[in-house]
Formats: structure tokens, sequence, C-alpha cells
């Protein structure tokens, strides 16, 4: 069993390494006039990703994880003083914290899978009057999915346990799509989601491994690399 010690990480892998690794698509990290797509400042810095109908993942600090004993765990509430727009960097902070929450919800309500990336350094305190950005020393995929065991949506609160499998939603779903279903439909529905995202992928990698991507819509043909040239390539 793995313990919380050995889930503190040592080394600074890149967060797109640690996606890809984990079966994410990144390939729109190239998509940036820099050099390396590990440094797109569009997805390095966030705290959280997702594989549309898949999975989501998220960058948790090892000082937040818990050992109960019997389970490891991550809870969060959130406070009661939020940043102050006028502070530097609390905008992009803000943004970034919305998102976490918003794909923690969705992973709750959809049932599906989070992939954690333990990180540690320096954390910014939110209850300093002037933070500071946040610094990692280190970061590390853990091999081990987790699930949302509960997602408060009036509060925002939420708790996050390793080695588990999706928890039973214990409230209504707010997803329009989701709405619709429940018990074994639900789930059914959770599953074609996943398996039609990993088909649309393979068929997109098909295409262009033959060419170029056209839609198959029959009397369509649309390319967007012909409509939008160099940015609508792949």
């Amino acid at each position: 069993m793995t313990t919380l010690r050995e889930l503190k990480p040592v080394k600074k892998h890149l967060v797109m390494n640690l996606l890809q690794s984990a079966g994410f698509d990144v390939s729109d990290w190239s998509n940036y006039k820099g050099r390396n797509p590990a440094t797109n400042p569009k997805y390095c810095y966030n705290w959280s990703f997702e594989q549309p109908g898949e999975m989501f993942a998220v960058c948790l600090w090892h000082s937040s994880i818990e050992d109960g004993g019997s389970e490891i765990s991550c809870s969060f509430k959130p406070s009661d003083r939020r940043i102050r727009s006028t502070e530097p960097g609390s905008a992009i902070w803000n943004k970034r914290s919305n998102d976490l929450q918003d794909r923690i919800r969705r992973a709750y309500q959809q049932q599906l899978p989070i992939r954690v990336i333990v990180v540690d350094g320096k954390r910014r305190d939110p209850e300093d009057t002037k933070p500071v950005a946040s610094k990692v020393s280190a970061r590390l995929l853990d091999h081990v999915a987790w699930a949302v065991k509960d997602y408060n949506l009036r509060t925002g609160e939420w708790v996050l346990v390793r080695g588990a499998k999706p928890f039973a939603l214990a409230i209504d779903s707010s997803d329009d799509e989701l709405a619709y279903f429940e018990g074994k439909s639900r789930w059914k529905f959770v599953l074609h989601r996943k398996r039609e995202g990993e088909l649309r992928r393979k068929k997109i990698s098909q295409a262009l491994s033959q060419g170029r991507l056209v839609c198959e819509v029959p009397q369509c043909g649309f390319d967007f690399e012909k409509r939008y040239g160099e940015l609508g390539k792949d």
C-alpha cells in the first residue's frame, strides 16, 4: 500500500509529459510560438485539465493530502475571503481556481476518474494581504486514479479519495445532459461519451495520417486548414 510519504515528489517533471503519460491529448500544446510546447503558458500553469468524456486531472499540493489510515484523501473548503481583484495576478488565480472547482464538480456529476499530479514547493498563502505566486519545486503523477467522494453544490466543498472508483451521486445532477438519466442509464451514457471521445481521436489521427482532415457529413467537406490556414491545420 502506498503511503503519503511515497507520494511526496522529489523531481520536477513537466506537466505536459505527466499528462501525456496519463493518456491525455496534449497535441494542442504545440500551438505555441515558443520552442518548447511544454512551456505553453495557455496550459502549463493551470491547476486542472480534462480529457472530455473520459477523465480529469488536478494538481494537488502534497501538504494538502491526508492519510487517514484506511484511505488517502484531499478535502477542500472555499475560503470566505476571495483575493481582491486589484491585487497583481488575482484575475488569473481566480480563473484557475474556478476552473478547478468546475472540473471537480463535473467529474463528480459525470462519475469520471481524476488523475492527480502531486506537487511540492513553496505554496501561496491566500490569507496573505499581498499573496505571491506559488513556486513548485517537484511534481509526480500518481499512478493510481482518484475519485470525487462528495461535492457540495451549495458550498463548493469537495473530497477526493485515492484509489476509489467514481462514487454514485448523492445529489441530483445539474448537468443538463445527465439530468435525464438515472442509475444504469446514466452510467451507460457516461461510458458512451468516454468511448465516443476515444474513437473521435483515433478517427482524427487516422484521417491526418492519410492526408488532410475534412468533414465527412455528406455535401459538406469542410476543411479547417483550407479555411483558416496554419491555425486550422491538424
